[in-house]
């Protein structure tokens, strides 16, 4: 599979919901000693930062969500349930945390052909091999994690929907999860 040129720093230095609905169709790439995997995103979920109850940054930073607070265009990944690894894009400025957390894929490149293996935030990271020691890399240069330039989606091929899993916060209804209709890669 031949790479296109990494999406720049300007990309990810916006507001967090244009960041979110841009990733979508775009191509998450890891680079690991086994082998280079490259997925297409057909489903990601924004948190507001200090706006949002249901973002890790609602409450100030702390060692766990410091990359949040950090340069837009680099990785924040956490551990969920004791269990699963989250991949999330840091977005806004320094200061003015936000995240785009990758929930679903297509396989492109180093991966069964097998869209449901990458239907949730959990399997995504799994299948492509992230952990907690690829947090905070810069996914614009120099880390074996980015995210590459990929032919636009067409707006009627994406839609806006609520968040998944969240029930104690005061915006789990806002329409601020996006995914590609029909893809097998999104998460139920």
């Amino acid at each position: 599979m031949r790479l296109s040129s990494r999406l720049p720093r300007s990309f990810y230095a916006r507001p967090t919901l244009e960041v979110a609905r841009d990733l979508v169709g775009k191509t998450l790439v890891f680079e690991s000693p086994q082998g280079t995997r490259a997925v297409r995103l057909v489903e990601v979920e924004a948190y507001l930062g200090l706006r949002d109850p249901a973002s890790h940054a609602f409450r100030g930073q702390t060692a766990r969500n410091a990359p949040m607070f950090g340069p837009a265009g680099h990785s924040y990944v956490y551990l969920i349930y004791g269990m699963y690894w989250c991949l999330n894009v840091v977005t806004e400025w320094p200061g003015s945390p936000g995240a785009v957390l990758l929930r679903g894929a297509e396989p492109l490149a180093g991966l069964p052909d097998d869209a449901r293996a990458l239907a949730g935030p959990g399997k995504l990271a799994r299948s492509l091999g992230v952990s907690g020691a690829h947090t905070g890399l810069d996914l614009v240069r120099g880390s074996p994690l980015s995210i590459r330039v990929a032919p636009p989606v067409p707006p009627h091929r994406i839609s806006r929907t609520p968040r998944v899993g969240l029930n104690e916060s005061t915006t789990v209804d806002k329409p601020w999860r996006f995914i590609i209709h029909g893809s097998r890669g999104v998460s139920r």
